[in-house]
């Protein structure tokens, strides 16, 4: 969660570091008040001033400004210094409290006291402010983490955040697509559903995409995962529909024909306009049925030179990438693409 003791502290001495220099001051003094209200400059450290903060803490059991009676002024200095960390740099106490674990004895134990909020009315005894906590927890972390995006190949994770930021380069960084190649992670559509239930019954809390193709095994993965509970923040989109697919060429057993391939053969491949589809010879690459999935009672269909088309995409991606010039129309499905992840990204209302 990033809350460890080591990145908690550090955290603390570089906002510490960061607003010395910011007031053009010296990173190793504190300037601690006398009695008489008169500041004197002593040596320490952006570290060491966390390091006696924290341990401050501990000892006067203090918290945002309190005063005890048993610091000295170097102790009292240096937990009012952190006390402007909790002010202006975050509110999350749990940075305070895993700053605080560091160097303590793993054998005792820590119990919060929640006798103060009770007696308040804030909650009662019967509350599982745990499980609450958490729940507000993920809608938090749904509402402003990374939107994880799962694909079904790595040719997919490669070219699909490439023509996001080149259709939708303001909110193309909210989406973090699965690196398949850098994790040699396992591709397909069978993949894609164990990962999204993988990660609803680990409680992932971000949100969660899934893309499936827009052929016959991503509409069979579609309805395992429609039957499937998966939390409110995740969701799952086959690529949209395109006009070109509805009268394509096809191979089959019977030979060369016409079809409509949509939700039956529209792989990645597709959506970067009909003439990244067309051949050496200029005509269009044709669909080559493959094996009878029983369970949507319709055939599987791929491009018959899917890797020529493949290069297609890079070259016409790096084109975009250094040209500058104004995208066209063969975007246009890359567009639809973006509207849709836009969509399912945002927060479902409670």
């Amino acid at each position: 969660m990033g809350f460890t003791p080591e990145v908690s502290r550090r955290s603390m001495a570089e906002f510490r570091r960061s607003q010395l220099r910011e007031d053009g001051e010296a990173e190793d003094v504190l300037l601690v008040r006398s009695a008489t209200g008169e500041e004197t400059p002593h040596q320490m450290s952006c570290e060491q001033v966390v390091a006696t903060g924290l341990a401050a803490y501990i000892k006067g059991f203090m918290r945002y400004g309190d005063t005890c009676e048993d610091l000295d002024p170097i102790e009292t200095a240096c937990a009012n210094d952190l006390d402007s960390y909790f002010e202006y740099y975050t509110e999350d106490p749990r940075f305070l409290l895993a700053a605080l674990l560091l160097d303590q004895d793993p054998r005792n134990t820590l119990t919060l006291d929640l006798s103060a909020l009770l007696s308040a009315g804030y909650c009662n005894s019967a509350e599982d402010l745990s499980a609450q906590a958490i729940h507000e927890l993920g809608l938090m972390t749904a509402s402003t983490g990374p939107i994880i995006v799962i694909t079904e190949g790595k040719f997919d994770a490669q070219v699909i955040p490439r023509a996001l930021r080149l259709v939708c380069p303001e909110v193309a960084g909210y989406f973090k697509f699965w690196d398949l190649e850098t994790t040699k992670a396992a591709g397909g559509t069978d993949q894609v559903v164990k990962n999204m239930r993988s990660f609803a019954a680990a409680g992932v809390m971000n949100r969660v995409i899934g893309i499936l193709d827009n052929d016959t095994a991503g509409r069979q993965a579609e309805k395992q995962l429609a039957s499937t509970p998966l939390p409110d923040h995740y969701a799952v989109c086959r690529l949209p529909d395109l006009d070109y697919a509805r009268s394509y060429p096809t191979l089959g057993p019977s030979g060369a024909s016409s079809d409509d391939v949509t939700g039956r053969a529209c792989s990645v491949e597709f959506y970067f306009g009909r003439d990244c589809l067309l051949g050496p010879d200029g005509t269009l690459i044709p669909v080559r049925w493959k094996s009878l999935i029983d369970s949507m009672t319709d055939y599987q269909g791929e491009l018959a030179n899917k890797a020529y088309v493949q290069e297609r995409i890079k070259e016409m991606l790096r084109e975009a990438e250094t040209s500058g010039k104004q995208l066209g129309s063969e975007w246009d499905p890359m567009r639809r693409l973006a509207q849709t992840l836009i969509s399912l990204a945002e927060p479902k209302p409670e």
